[in-house]
């Protein structure tokens, strides 16, 4: 069965492709790998397979194509965005293992890929948080055709803005928070918010986090049905109480007049209320929630890196001062002996959130070292300047070369202490002008403590 694709990289024989850029190259590589027709808004000269022209109309393509999948399609599998600053994906994880955990099929996209019933699947999707709205489709498709019930999707505030997920109807719209991220490509806060508002037209209902005044305001101008969570007991799903267990943490909440407990490891108050939003959603999608077992957080995403040192090391993706603090203050709770955080900010993006992010850790920690995060274009000494200035020299030490600052930390380190890696999370490379090189926060601190145990060399290439 032929599909309609854009990205030409994802043609087999006969699809048809639909080209959004007119870049000859790219329209030869699809007819090259299979593609029957081209679908373009120009004229191709010499095209080798028939052209469609839909000149100055494209938008209105997708909106077609978009209502027609959901018709044939999306009507059997329902579907859960979830946009704010901080949590999406760690909201979309735990939703998916509460549906799988009441028997229920589900595929969840996001920053991670793209899982079915918790498993990778392994095609040749885009990278992007939110998926461009032809790979979406395709997974609408594959969806249907697998019998999964549920989609669990990321909805970033580029992604809205570019139109990724066109006209398709979403069935519950998940609102967790607002802090500054991206505020360079939107141009400021208030654009920013209105990006992220794109969501609840598509949507039918809503699922919003009480305690955030932004989520509060895109409820009220809102004429849906309101699914809350938050602390206060008016909420839909109240977020009780967590234990001060460093990591066995039991969260309580009550959802409507029924007491629910969730286990975790390695978690703080962030993640319960990214617990309650995922418990709002299951509510809002009218599926009882019984016997909920433990729960775990998707990679990268306070997640703790073993070792025979007697060193807590944890790595997140944490690249907001908001994320940043949601952290530390969880370590600063259970923390007996001293913390270290390693950390940085990418280049080319927010830069007012720097100073602020500085300020954050050396609140929180005994000692910071700020390193680089994906500099791109710009010089990581000007950045890490941004991030120092005016900040207590003592809190602070500065180690441009991101390897060396995470080992710098863990040799300061001793056992009993707490080692924060922050910024990269998940991600396996780092971003230096047009260069991508392999790098891995995790893949590092395993060689270190590796080589501390004799099991590699200095000279070592993982070294």
């Amino acid at each position: 069965m032929s599909k309609i694709v854009n990205f030409s990289k994802q043609i087999k024989e006969g699809d048809i492709f639909i080209s959004e850029t007119n870049n000859r190259h790219i329209i030869d590589e699809a007819i090259h790998l299979g593609a029957i027709a081209v679908i373009s808004d120009v004229f191709i000269p010499d095209c080798s397979v028939p052209q469609i022209i839909i000149p100055s109309d494209m938008e209105r393509l997708k909106e077609e194509i978009g209502k027609k999948t959901y018709e044939l399609y999306g009507k059997k599998v329902k579907t859960v965005a979830i946009t704010g600053t901080n949590g999406k994906t760690t909201v979309s994880f735990f939703i998916g293992q509460l549906l799988m955990q009441q028997r229920k099929s589900v595929c969840v996209i996001g920053t991670l890929g793209v899982f079915i019933n918790g498993k990778q699947l392994e095609q040749n999707f885009r990278s992007n948080t939110t998926l461009p709205f032809y790979d979406f489709i395709q997974i609408v498709h594959y969806c249907y055709e697998h019998s999964v019930e549920y989609i669990i999707l990321e909805a970033s505030s580029q992604g809205l803005l570019d139109n990724r997920l066109g006209n398709y109807p979403i069935d519950i719209g998940v609102f967790l928070n607002i802090g500054k991220d991206h505020l360079e490509f939107h141009g400021g806060m208030v654009p920013y918010k209105k990006s992220k508002e794109l969501l609840v037209p598509l949507c039918t209902k809503l699922v919003v986090n009480a305690d955030d005044e932004w989520c509060r305001t895109v409820a009220q101008n809102s004429f849906l049905p309101i699914v809350s969570f938050g602390l206060d007991i008016r909420n839909t799903v109240v977020f009780q109480q967590e234990n001060d267990k460093e990591d066995d943490i039991t969260y309580k909440f009550k959802v409507k007049n029924e007491e629910i407990e969730v286990q975790m490891r390695n978690s703080g108050f962030y993640n319960g209320m990214n617990l309650a939003a995922a418990l709002a959603s299951l509510w809002a999608l009218n599926i009882p929630i019984q016997n909920v077992e433990p729960l775990t957080l998707p990679n990268g995403r306070f997640q703790q890196v073993d070792n025979n040192k007697g060193i807590k090391v944890l790595i997140d993706y944490a690249h907001t001062p908001d994320a940043l603090e949601a952290c530390l203050s969880t370590i600063k709770a259970f923390a007996k002996n001293n913390i270290y955080v390693v950390f940085g900010c990418g280049g080319n993006r927010d830069k007012k959130k720097r100073n602020e992010m500085g300020k954050v850790a050396i609140s929180f920690a005994t000692q910071a070292i700020i390193t680089s995060d994906n500099p791109r274009n710009e010089n990581p000494a000007d950045i890490i300047k941004e991030i120092v200035r005016g900040l207590d020299n003592n809190k602070f030490r500065i180690e441009p070369d991101r390897k060396q600052a995470i080992i710098s930390a863990l040799q300061m380190a001793e056992a009993g202490d707490i080692v924060l890696i922050a910024g990269k999370g998940h991600e396996q490379e780092q971003i230096l002008h047009d260069l991508v090189v392999p790098f891995s926060d995790r893949d590092v601190v395993n060689a270190y403590f590796e080589e501390e145990g004799g099991l590699i060399t200095k000279n070592d290439p993982v070294a």
